[in-house]
């Protein structure tokens, strides 16, 4: 009789190898899986080798993913279960022509990326400076991997439900490729450059750069606002209203807590303090610069589920981004270079052009050495209670 497993089945399998079982191998070599477990595992490969897999079904579940996790630490596995595994692979190789085609498909329904558009953008604003050397191996390095580009929600999921406070159906540890995806599902606004606000409040924090100043306890953070940021004194307002903020951290986030790709929301914290004080931008201007006391609410999932994220499968999805990314430099190379052919001036204008678009991806920000005396401090310690989490 075939053995059949629903796609859930098999990602739940996929899910539980490499988010559970490989983790727990790699912690040493000290460290062995029960005879139990193994038994288990070489029962669900048995099964697993006389089903019939359809394509789409390795793709949803990334099961192939997790055999060649598996047979990379063979050493780690009983030989039926590296042998089964290999088995599989080539089976399934040779069924599919190549595995390294079978990977989600980002801009499909459901994928990280439905629903957005990438609009062309250069993050190189010293291209002026390159140009002084004119010669085609300068020109090639004008567009580097360190590159931006602006994104575009073309299609959102509950537009305007960010300006709404509370958890609004998201959980603890639900991570997104980019800052556009989370304003596409609605979990922070499409115009925050870090707060979430309108004119009745504050609902959300994006933190990334230097923006977090990690405390003793893991539950009170220190967060400073952009200088440029006009949320921040409707954040302000939140010290006297207690209504909680969503947080979200940033993968360019200088900081222990954040994601090792992506961004991913972290819970709901209440602001219990605030500082102001005057600080000297670029251009030699005043500026007033806030930092804010977050305590991290007591009544919700723990922090450590969100600390599991990016998961496995979030991660094969990341380096699938990445290597979209990377195709889109050598694509945009191909373009400056004819442009070089035909005249410096071309290459300016064009460089121009790339540089006037806004880039919703720049989440770096960096806060500016020179400060003056804190002006201002208020501190309402307190509000939110034993900020030990309960479940």
């Amino acid at each position: 009789m075939t053995a059949t497993f629903t796609r859930d089945e098999l990602r739940a399998w996929s899910q539980r190898i490499r988010d559970n079982l490989i983790p727990e191998l790699n912690d040493g070599p000290e460290v062995a899986l029960s005879a139990t477990t193994l038994g288990t595992i070489e029962d669900f490969l048995e099964e697993l080798s006389a089903a019939s897999i359809e394509i789409e079904t390795l793709r949803y579940s990334r099961i192939h993913n997790a055999l060649k996790e598996m047979c990379e630490i063979a050493d780690r596995w009983t030989p039926p279960i590296v042998s089964a595994a290999e088995m599989l692979l080539l089976k399934w190789e040779i069924w599919f022509k190549s595995l390294k085609d079978v990977e989600a498909d980002l801009w499909g329904p459901s994928g990280r990326l439905e629903g957005l558009k990438r609009v062309q953008g250069s993050g190189m604003s010293s291209y002026e400076e390159s140009m002084r050397d004119t010669s085609t191996l300068a020109m090639t390095k004008l567009v580097s991997k360190d590159s931006k580009s602006s994104w575009i929600v073309e299609r959102s999921k509950r537009p305007g439900y960010a300006l709404q406070t509370g958890h609004i159906g998201f959980r603890v540890g639900d991570w997104w490729i980019k800052s556009a995806a989370a304003c596409r599902d609605g979990i922070i606004h499409e115009s925050a450059h870090g707060i979430t606000a309108d004119e009745y409040g504050a609902y959300a924090i994006l933190m990334t750069g230097d923006e977090e100043v990690e405390t003793k306890e893991q539950h009170v953070t220190r967060y400073w606002a952009s200088t440029h940021d006009t949320g921040s004194t409707k954040l302000m307002n939140n010290v006297q209203t207690r209504n909680l903020v969503r947080v979200l951290r940033s993968w360019r986030l200088s900081s222990n807590l954040r994601p090792k790709a992506g961004l991913r929301y972290d819970g709901l914290y209440g602001v219990s303090g605030y500082g102001v004080k005057l600080t000297v931008g670029n251009a030699g201007e005043d500026q007033w610069q806030y930092s804010f006391t977050l305590e991290r609410h007591c009544d919700q999932a723990r922090l450590e589920r969100a600390l599991c994220h990016p998961t496995a499968d979030e991660m094969d999805d990341w380096n699938a981004y990445k290597s979209l990314e990377a195709r889109t430099i050598e694509d945009t190379n191909d373009v400056l270079l004819p442009l070089f052919n035909e005249g410096d001036d071309k290459v300016v204008n064009w460089m121009r052009r790339r540089n006037a678009q806004d880039s919703s991806d720049n989440e770096s920000t960096h806060l500016s050495p020179k400060t003056r005396p804190r002006l201002v401090m208020r501190d309402v310690s307190g509000y939110f209670g034993n900020q030990m989490d309960t479940r």
